[in-house]
């Protein structure tokens, strides 16, 4: 049985908060659990003792492998231990040197890969997904007109939910950073529990969607793409580089402010047919790009790895001398 640690950049739940990065770190953990594995996480602490504590624990853990979630803060591999670190934003802050401490990288962008694969020991594209047991086209929840959710801050303000509401759309906007921002009666709340997000995506008539200026420049495609196309739900977000091949016929993408609007409106008015289309390739998106389906990619890949430095000690032993 795989022991693997998963190492996220983000601190351990707390009562009424969780970070993004924490559901998508134990998403993956519960798929590759799925397939046989035991996962324990290490988080990202502020606090100076609890990090001495978590790093002492991957000291002396027996994990067979750990696999990193970058965040904006680099983490070192311990050199006796398999590490695999896969790239998913927070590009701004990735320097070259720290990719070949990995014993392989896995890229969320075919485009940043191409840049940077030369720097890594062994690299592969490996894009963001979806929780298909938590994301399916036919939840019901509150019937919205525009659903946004995301925190408005100042790496990233948001300005498309601003535009399509003074467009003239009813956008309801879930997340925190937005007093003062846009009308009251367009704020829906602070907060949208995980397990509930897919109703609330599969209920509106459009969610529409935002990247981060790096993930836009870099082509990373965030989860929540792939969320609400599992919900069966037209999505309206950038056209950017690394968009996937099968998932442009069923985004409504645009590159400026007039078609923004042009977008939002074609996803509303979609005729019962086009619905009908996405709810149809759903199922293709929960099969296709699921954190199973993921899981199992790494696990290929660590894999490899060992069977590769089995191989090379068996050479070295039978060397005279060795």
């Amino acid at each position: 049985m795989t022991q693997i640690r998963i190492i996220l950049p983000c601190p351990p739940m707390k009562k009424g908060r969780a970070w993004g990065d924490w559901y998508f770190g134990h998403s993956l953990g519960d798929a590759l659990e799925r397939q046989g594995c035991t996962v324990r996480y290490t988080y990202r602490h502020s606090n100076r003792l609890r990090r001495l504590k978590a790093w002492m624990l991957r000291l002396v853990s027996r994990d067979d492998v750990e696999v990193v979630i970058r965040g904006s803060v680099a983490w070192k591999p311990l050199p006796w231990k398999r590490c695999v670190q896969w790239v998913i934003s927070q590009t701004d802050t990735l320097e070259r040197e720290t990719l070949r401490a990995f014993d392989h990288v896995f890229f969320g962008s075919d485009r940043y890969m191409a840049e940077h694969s030369a720097s890594c020991k062994s690299a592969s594209l490996l894009l963001q997904c979806t929780d298909s047991t938590c994301f399916v086209p036919n939840a019901t929840g509150p019937e919205t007109e525009v659903l946004f959710v995301g925190n408005r801050r100042p790496y990233a303000k948001r300005d498309v939910v601003k535009r399509a509401i003074e467009a003239g759309f009813k956008v309801s906007v879930w997340g925190k950073g937005w007093d003062g921002e846009i009308p009251e009666t367009s704020y829906a709340g602070s907060h949208i529990k995980n397990k509930e997000l897919s109703a609330h995506y599969a209920s509106a008539r459009v969610v529409l969607n935002d990247h981060t200026a790096d993930m836009r420049r870099d082509g990373f495609v965030s989860n929540r793409v792939y969320d609400v196309l599992a919900s069966g739900t037209p999505v309206v977000t950038e056209d950017m580089p690394g968009i996937p091949a099968d998932l442009r016929p069923y985004l409504f993408l645009y590159s400026n402010e007039k078609e923004l609007i042009e977008r939002l409106t074609e996803a509303k008015e979609a005729s019962p047919e086009r619905r009908m289309e996405l709810k149809t390739f759903a199922d293709v998106v929960r099969q296709e790009h699921s954190f199973d389906r993921r899981a199992s990619t790494i696990l290929e890949v660590v894999s490899g790895l060992n069977e590769a430095t089995n191989a090379m000690n068996n050479q070295t032993a039978l060397k005279p001398g060795g």
